[in-house]
């Protein structure tokens, strides 16, 4: 076991930060992660940046370090926290099970129970997990009913149920719960109450939320909530927020502005950007250990549910038009998208512009040759190659998902790159499935053009190939999809022996633990080795197949197994 620094860095020391114990956990170094955490314990569920999800807790469950495990279990890590694109494969506790590191799920088990017992027991049932994800509130009531502890329990974070109600705007569950003894004044960790989360992550269409956020409003106040900046909103109380505000009582709030907007108050709107509130509520992204600013999504929301006059009011207070929303669409793609004319013209009235990602998504072709010749324009005293081709990249990122051909022909045209350049890498697997199915032939068209120019055995960060991706991703497509993909890429050259660095697995390996049957036979057919000597015990095809229960797979396998073996005049054990 390594050994490192057994005592917290000295002021004088660099802040400890998440790459440092990705390295401890990854090495087993246990003094050295220990001192990291008790000098910086919020490290224990970060990422090292928004394009590695990798925590702690993952780099340890990778190197089978036990103790680290337990460690990291003991500070607080989420066994439950997966990896985009594949989060639910990539759970440290599904990576540890699948694996066979039983010794790891048992250390994770052990800790868990120990941390909230009620939890930890009913986490067990998948029943409510799938209710909680499926947004049913009758099945969750039914759950939480036969889970009576669970209703005073809260997560790692200090959610309770609750919360939950509130953030989904559940009022069935959130009268349930406080039937059944829920306390409207519990808060988590970060000091929230149920009402401070009203709507936050809400499932419901834009139009529906304004009412929702009323009636929960109103129960939490009936069942004794205090008062608060946030209800006074919902209640359209002008004076208790002026008075708060002559107190000093709101400075810091986030969230009032976005509040006033999915309520529909928009008299409340004016009256806070009139006492300061900002107007774009600007912030950094949580759960990162890399400083990643988000901004505009009062605006962003306007744009999507067309509220026009609170836009407007919005804009009058300085709020930027080029809104940049955290891993979502703009403000004026939103408008576009719903073709919200007046919106898309009180938007550029005041300055905002599409960028080539969504230029280029949307199909907006004439959009689309004015940015290049502004491009060449502005990058005419310095580099016009390079800064055309920066356009091009982000245009064909968005056409190539949709039916945009002609856009992917343009900004080819300006790429002069080379069949090995990793940028290739984010166009191609965006161009693996299309957003509309009404316009098939001229998206194949426009992924066919680029593989044309392009490498298909890119990897991405965490080693999968394109052909990894179509084995895993969107679990909706249909098995025609996936062999017409599958195919396309085998045809322009893709290898099926390489392995990603989750999974340690190839693309068959994938294939079998997704249960892509089709797939499978498609893959073997082309050459893919359904043994695999030289993988890991756990990673081989046929391993997958049984963990994953699906027989129909292992059937494939056995015959092709066996048919090659009868061709080459060989037995088949």
């Amino acid at each position: 076991m390594t050994r490192g620094f057994s005592a917290p860095p000295t002021p004088d020391a660099p802040m400890p930060n998440i790459r440092q114990l990705a390295h401890a956990a990854r090495t087993g170094d246990l003094d050295t992660a220990g001192a990291l955490l008790a000098a910086r314990p919020e490290l224990i569920n970060l990422c090292v940046a928004e394009d590695d999800e990798h925590r702690a807790l993952h780099h340890a469950v990778m190197g089978r370090h036990v103790e680290m495990v337990r460690l990291l279990m003991q500070h607080g890590a989420d066994s439950r926290l997966g990896i985009w694109p594949h989060r639910d494969a990539t759970r440290p506790r599904v990576m540890a099970r699948e694996r066979g590191y039983t010794d790891l799920l048992a250390v994770m088990d052990e800790e868990e129970t120990r941390r909230a017992p009620a939890r930890a027991e009913a986490a067990r049932s998948p029943g409510i997990l799938r209710a909680f994800q499926q947004g049913d509130e009758s099945a969750i009531i039914a759950a939480l009913t036969e889970h009576p502890a669970l209703i005073q329990a809260s997560d790692d974070e200090g959610k309770t149920a609750l919360h939950w109600s509130a953030i989904r705007l559940w009022p069935k569950l959130a009268a349930w719960l406080v039937d059944h003894g829920a306390d409207v004044h519990s808060r988590t960790r970060g000091g929230d109450t149920p009402m401070d989360l009203l709507g936050d992550n809400a499932d419901t269409a834009e139009a529906e939320q304004p009412p929702l956020i009323a009636t929960l409003t109103s129960l939490f106040l009936e069942r004794g909530a205090e008062p608060s900046a946030r209800s006074a909103v919902v209640a359209n109380d002008a004076a208790w927020l002026r008075t708060r505000h002559a107190e000093g009582a709101l400075a810091g709030s986030r969230g009032l502005v976005l509040l006033a907007i999915r309520a529909d108050r928009i008299e409340m709107l004016r009256l806070l950007l009139e006492l300061g509130q900002d107007p774009d509520e600007a912030g950094h992204v949580g759960g990162l250990d890399e400083v990643v600013v988000t901004f505009g999504e009062p605006l962003r929301a306007c744009a999507s549910s067309g509220q026009l006059a609170m836009a407007e009011c919005l804009l009058q207070h300085s709020a930027n038009p080029n809104t940049q929303v955290y891993a979502a669409s703009s403000a004026l793609s939103n408008a576009h998208q719903r073709h919200d004319a007046p919106m898309i013209a009180l938007l550029e009235r005041h300055g905002a512009r599409l960028d080539a990602c969504a230029v280029g998504l949307m199909g907006l072709t004439d959009h689309a040759v004015t940015l290049l010749a502004e491009a060449a324009a502005s990058g005419a005293s310095t580099d016009p190659t390079s800064h055309v081709a920066a356009v091009a990249k982000d245009l064909m990122w968005g056409a190539i998902e949709s039916h945009a051909v002609d856009i992917v022909r343009m900004a080819l045209e300006c790429i002069d790159w080379p069949r090995d350049d990793v940028r290739w890498y984010d166009i191609l697997r965006n161009g693996l499935f299309p957003s509309s199915e009404r316009h098939r032939a001229a998206h194949m068209e426009g992924l066919r053009l680029t593989l044309d120019r392009a490498d298909p055995n890119f990897r991405s960060k965490r080693g999968a190939t394109l052909l990894h991706y179509v084995a895993a991703a969107h679990g909706d497509r249909t098995p025609d999809d996936r062999i017409t993909y599958a195919s396309l890429l085998l045809d322009a050259g893709a290898r099926l022996d390489l392995r990603d660095d989750l999974l340690d697995s190839t693309p068959l390996g994938w294939a079998c633990r997704w249960g892509r049957t089709e797939l499978v036979r498609l893959f073997l057919e082309r050459g893919a080795d359904p043994i695999e000597p030289e993988a890991e015990p756990w990673a081989t095809p046929t391993a997958w197949a049984e963990k994953m229960q699906r027989s129909d797979v292992s059937d494939v396998l056995r015959e092709h197994v066996a048919r090659r073996a009868a061709t080459r005049g060989a037995p088949t054990e």
